[in-house]
């Protein structure tokens, strides 16, 4: 499910609690209530009043992305039946709808006619109940279909009739805990002998954790060395970090060592470690090490994702403070911000504005005397021509 975030970032969800979080280093913000929109060039399959803006808790979000794309019809159906009933509801009442749909009636039937014959195999119509069987051939399906969709209020949604106003909204509450403080996630499990996978076997395991744990987990299914698993997931809270990074289980203890480093770190140069990894391109293990001892080095400035950005920051630190600063909002600045990051040495990445940490990254670009001399020269050559 594509959905467009603040400052038009999209993202694909669902997501895993890594993601999640690294969208809001992205967002430059720890509240986890964002405003949203689902696409709808990007869903086409979904239903037009689910395609609209949004504000919720993005774990919430990612909650409904889940159980929305493992629907099967019929359920697919009494969810768009209610959404089509409900059209303005809000995302709250959403999330429940996709907990309460047994409570919604759902008939394989595509029009009217089909409608009635269901209606009167299951014996549905009491006006029937005590009429002959003889004369039960002789009843018009699609008149009783349409008014058995009169009476119930109901809709064809993909070849199903659904009642959406038999919908009992759930009486349960949603909430989501801290997530696990690690920095990394695999589901490990033993080697295969053979040909068979051995991933019905696996468990999950999350650095940092002791030397004495990895092996303890190794122990527990019955191999010696945890170098001696495979691991069928991998999960990173770095982005730069991914699968090819960490190719096999031998780099399993440096993976932990930096695992360690990292819960070290405060969120904010969590951050900067990511903007900085980002500037760099830097891809393997330890690369991110290295970072980490050079991290004091750099700048930093969240929240500020793109050049243009930066330019309009940038023009509202300098310009004079009784400046009209909305004549800026639409205007185009990436090209002049591109500049004066380049000028500066700066470098504007996903979360934010990375520098080195000697320079002052919004002061007044300002002529140097010398350049001064040979603009007022060139200016004098002009007026005599």
């Amino acid at each position: 499910m594509k959905i467009y975030l603040k400052n038009g970032m999209s993202k694909d969800f669902p997501m895993t609690v890594f993601e999640l979080e690294d969208a809001l280093d992205m967002l430059g913000t720890d509240n986890p209530v964002v405003d949203f929109r689902i696409s709808e060039h990007e869903n086409m399959d979904l239903p037009k009043s689910l395609c609209r803006d949004f504000t919720a808790d993005i774990y919430k979000l990612n909650l409904f992305a889940e159980r929305f794309e493992r629907l099967e019809y019929p359920e697919r159906a009494a969810m768009e039946s209610l959404l089509a009933s409900n059209p303005e509801c809000e995302f709250e009442d959403m999330l429940l709808m996709t907990y309460g749909l047994d409570s919604v009636p759902v008939w394989p039937c595509k029009d009217y006619y089909e409608l009635g014959e269901a209606m009167i195999e299951n014996d549905m119509v009491e006006e029937l109940r005590e009429l002959p069987d003889e004369y039960i051939d002789l009843i018009d399906r699609e008149k009783i279909g349409r008014l058995v969709h009169g009476k119930d209020n109901g809709m064809f949604v993909h070849g199903y009739y659904c009642v959406p106003s038999n919908y009992e909204t759930p009486d349960i509450n949603i909430e989501f805990g801290k997530p696990e403080n690690c920095f990394f996630r695999l589901l490990i499990a033993p080697k295969p002998t053979g040909s068979e996978s051995t991933e019905q076997f696996a468990q999950w395991l999350s650095l940092p954790c002791n030397k004495e744990n990895l092996n303890d987990i190794a122990k527990d299914l019955g191999i010696g060395r945890v170098q001696d698993m495979v691991y069928y997931d991998f999960q990173s809270a770095l982005p730069r970090i991914t699968v090819e990074s960490f190719d096999n289980m031998n780099h399993i203890e440096e993976l932990n060592a930096l695992a360690e480093k990292l819960s070290t770190l405060s969120h904010a140069d969590f951050v900067k470690l990511k903007a900085v990894m980002e500037s760099q391109e830097f891809t393997e293990i330890s690369d991110a090490a290295e970072c980490l001892n050079c991290l004091d080095s750099y700048g930093f400035v969240g929240n500020i994702c793109s050049a243009d950005e930066f330019g309009k920051e940038y023009l509202s630190r300098n310009l004079p403070t009784n400046f009209d600063l909305s004549v800026l909002e639409e205007m185009d600045l990436q090209d002049f911000g591109s500049k004066i990051l380049s000028y500066k040495g700066s470098l504007a990445t996903s979360y934010g504005v990375i520098y080195g940490k000697n320079m002052d990254l919004f002061s007044a670009i300002t002529l140097q005397p010398e350049q001064e001399e040979i603009q007022e020269l060139s200016m004098e050559t002009e007026m005599s021509l």
